[in-house]
């Protein structure tokens, strides 16, 4: 229903909820009309979903109906705190009501009314009270920040009268009863009188998890309440600000006008799942038990035999059974993210109304796929679908979301904005740990602790690796083991240990002589600078007797956009032989390429075995046409490495040089780790139990790139900073302060730049209205085919991979 806007007295005293402009223009929406857009998106919810509802009150013994009543209130009141005399005379006029936070103050009115709740803590206040500013425990503490709110008494009654009106009107009786909410009173606001409701609520909340116990119980309540509050309002926002953007007419006042909620509520319908992931291909017996097997699964298959389909598979036949709604690929970094994201939609045809994205820097992904989807895609009036495409990706709202472990993580401590919004989406996911066996102990250990949060919680997961060694599987006893046997026996490789460096000339003439031959080979260092120098000597070596040798460098150091553009172009030239790939280890589980021969520096066994799973990929063999060997030499020190694993490991790896199985892999992986401890549980719970409900602030656990404040997610060794290169700044101004056009590189690069005040770097400040961002530029030179070029021996003490 549309509301004529020249009936001025209607503009006065109807109680507004949202405002758009367009073209000069105002476009108001009644706070009942953004109320019923709202709940139409909550119904639509309940019918595509309702299954996945009912098991959720089961797991966590619940009554349906009155979980279901509560939304339908939650929803309903989550906006009454707009009903005060200064919001309304501030939206009508567009100005802001910061100074008046409607979440806080509809809190107030609600908090001696709404006492019917699902739990016997109030989780229903929690989520109104949060709906604008994630909670956290000192959300609205300081009184000085806000005025006094002047409630506009006959308005709220009849807002609250009008319910059970629009519970028939959108017919939700099919659901549950419900015959209207009684407001007991509309409470004087004095600061004293809310101050002391909102520390009591606090309060109580606390007091009840430490005498219950009931951390997962009232998170998952909590966090699901919250998630379809927080879906129903913000996309029923998003419908009016699209409603308006198609409008013809002059401004006006509108009361609902959302026709077709199906789109805010995305699920995942494949009709034939095999058909649609392995194509014409029958399963392999490893793909087809794991497809029948349960809820806690860990999966132990050799790189390239498509670990990757029989957890999809999985996945899809899980979310069926136990009736989940949501599939989460937690990966280890963000190229691999990116790289399984392109598969889900290049290669299993999915479609990105389907299939999500999020890492630290996923914003610079999407924005590249857009670019090429787009004729006339133009960054600044595109970059409302790129925002919107990354915040559904932060948030796990399309039925697949391809993430990062930390991401995961965080979203179960508030590491982020809109982690209770993230964690409520992933209550009724499976997820599955792609590579597990790559992290370092820290994130091991905090995942062995989620790994056990995860089966309290009932969340269905599964743990994959091509090594999975055993100090893993210690740990996961009582998960179901699905073991690829045939491909666990294939021997796609030799192994050959040289007791010396790459840097010989010798090394280089014979890989000379390959390219000749029309081999494609891939050579492994094991820091930036070491790769940048052994690049640089063989290009010149080839370009002896080739004008244009086809040969790439690929590592950490370059800028984010071009890392993207990289990874594009390594897959369109490894395609025309002969071909060679100089890169840090970042190449061991990020692209699905292969090799005929591989040069690599010594590692770890583990992460030769990943950086093999590049070599003659999917082969049964490793001798054919040609001899596909992994041929592994000294490194000129054992950074990034433990000294003593790396030494370990070339006395236990000197028992393997011939033709090897990843049976075997995985037996010197066992070898060399035999007395590695992990210590578990992790302070992942910890944390997790104290931001259930409240807890710190999310800036105090991670940054906005999600690196570790407070809570770390990964150890590192060597601490990184961000640098634009001086050439591109000098080139765009402060149209390159963008988080693409940035360069991880050690910070102790930095550092002893300002001790020693050459000036190599300094700082930029960009301002934005109220806030402030300081950028590190960076004078070293820097190309796309190299990265930056320090002028620094291959041996110095600062590294990065």
């Amino acid at each position: 229903m549309k509301l004529n806007q020249k009936r001025v007295k209607s503009l006065k005293y109807l109680p507004i909820a949202k405002l758009e402009l367009k073209n000069g223009e105002k476009y108001f929406q009644t706070l009942e009309g953004h109320t019923k857009d709202a709940l139409k998106i909550f119904k639509v919810y309940i019918q595509k979903n309702y299954d996945t509802i009912t098991q959720f009150c089961e797991r966590w013994k619940l009554s349906k109906e009155k979980f279901l009543k509560n939304l339908f209130l939650t929803i309903y009141f989550h906006d009454i705190g707009k009903l005060t005399k200064e919001f309304q005379s501030n939206i009508k006029q567009n100005k802001r009501s910061q100074k008046y936070p409607h979440a806080y103050y509809g809190f107030f009115l609600l908090h001696n009314s709404f006492t019917d709740t699902i739990l016997d803590i109030p989780i229903e206040l929690a989520a109104i009270l949060g709906h604008h500013t994630q909670l956290y425990d000192q959300l609205y503490l300081d009184d000085n920040q806000f005025e006094k709110p002047t409630f506009l008494k006959k308005e709220i009654k009849k807002f609250v009268s009008h319910a059970a009106k629009i519970y028939k009107e959108l017919d939700f009786n099919e659901f549950f009863k419900f015959d209207g909410f009684t407001l007991n009173g509309i409470p004087e606001f004095s600061w004293n009188k809310v101050r002391k409701v909102r520390n009591g609520f606090r309060k109580k909340i606390y007091m009840y998890l430490d005498e219950n116990k009931a951390w997962e119980q009232v998170k998952s309540v909590f966090s699901y309440i919250f998630a379809i509050l927080q879906t129903c309002d913000d996309y029923a926002s998003v419908n009016f600000s699209k409603f308006v953007e198609s409008y013809n007419g002059n401004g006006d006042v509108f009361d609902a006008v959302l026709e077709d909620a199906s789109e805010y509520v995305p699920v995942l319908q494949i009709n034939d799942p095999i058909k649609a992931v392995l194509g014409d291909k029958d399963p392999y017996d490893f793909q087809k038990k794991l497809i029948a097997s349960d809820k806690f699964v860990t999966l132990f298959a050799p790189c390239g035999r498509g670990k990757t389909e029989a957890a999809l598979l999985w996945a899809i036949s899980v979310l069926k059974k136990y009736k989940r709604n949501k599939i989460v690929f937690a990966m280890p970094t963000q190229t691999t993210s990116n790289a399984m994201y392109d598969r889900f939609i290049n290669d299993f045809k999915f479609g990105k109304e389907n299939v999500g994205l999020y890492h630290g820097r996923s914003f610079i992904k999407l924005k590249d796929e857009l670019s090429k989807e787009k004729e006339d895609f133009n960054e600044e009036k595109d970059v409302e679908e790129i925002r919107s495409e990354t915040f559904k990706g932060n948030i796990f709202f399309k039925p697949i979301t391809i993430t990062t472990v930390d991401h995961l993580i965080y979203s179960f401590v508030k590491g982020f904005s809109q982690a209770d919004f993230a964690i409520g989406n992933l209550q009724n996911a499976i997820i599955v740990f792609d590579e597990v066996h790559y992290y370092e102990k820290l994130t091991l250990e905090h995942l062995l602790t989620l790994f056990k949060h995860l089966r309290k919680i009932d969340i269905p997961h599964l743990v994959m690796s091509g090594t999975l060694p055993e100090f893993m599987l210690k740990e996961l006893q009582d998960y179901e083991h699905i073991v690829d046997k045939e491909g666990l026996n294939f021997e796609p490789f030799k192994i050959e240990l040289h007791e010396e460096t790459l840097c010989e000339s010798r090394i280089t003439d014979e890989i000379t002589e390959n390219y000749r031959k029309g081999l494609t080979q891939f050579v492994i260092l094991n820091t930036v600078e070491r790769a940048k120098e052994f690049y640089l000597e063989l290009k010149e070596k080839l370009k002896e007797s080739h004008d244009h040798p086809n040969i790439m460098l690929y590592h950490s150091q370059f800028t984010y956009k071009d890392r993207i553009k990289k990874e594009n172009e390594i897959y369109q030239r490894i395609k025309q032989k002969p071909f060679i790939l100089v890169a840090t280890q970042v190449i061991e589980i990020s692209l699905d390429i292969s090799c005929d021969i591989m040069y690599s520096e010594l590692a770890p066994p583990d992460a030769l075995g990943q950086r093999a799973g590049r070599l003659n990929r999917k082969g049964k063999y490793w001798k054919n046409e040609v001899e596909h060997k992994l041929k592994i030499y000294l490194p000129a020190n054992n950074l990034p490495y433990d000294e003593k694993l790396i030494n370990k490991s070339q006395i236990t790896i000197k028992n393997y040089q011939k033709p090897v199985n990843y049976k075997e892999i995985k037996e010197l992986c066992d070898y060399v780790y035999k007395e590695y401890e992990l210590e578990t549980p992790s302070n992942f719970f910890s944390f997790f139990k104290k931001c259930t409900v409240f807890g710190e602030h999310w800036s105090k656990i991670a940054t906005e790139t999600e690196e570790g404040m407070r809570f770390k997610v990964r150890d590192e060794k060597i601490q990184y900073v961000d640098v634009i290169p001086k050439s591109i700044f000098e080139k765009e101004g402060d149209n390159a302060l963008k988080v693409e056009n940035t360069a991880k590189i050690p910070l102790y690069y930095l550092l002893e730049d300002l001790k020693a005040g050459s000036g190599a770097f300094y700082p930029h400040e960009l301002s934005k209205g109220r806030k402030k961002k300081t950028f590190w530029i960076c004078s070293y030179p820097y190309s796309y085919e190299v990265g930056f070029d320090y002028n620094i021996k291959a041996n110095n003490s600062a590294y990065i991979i």
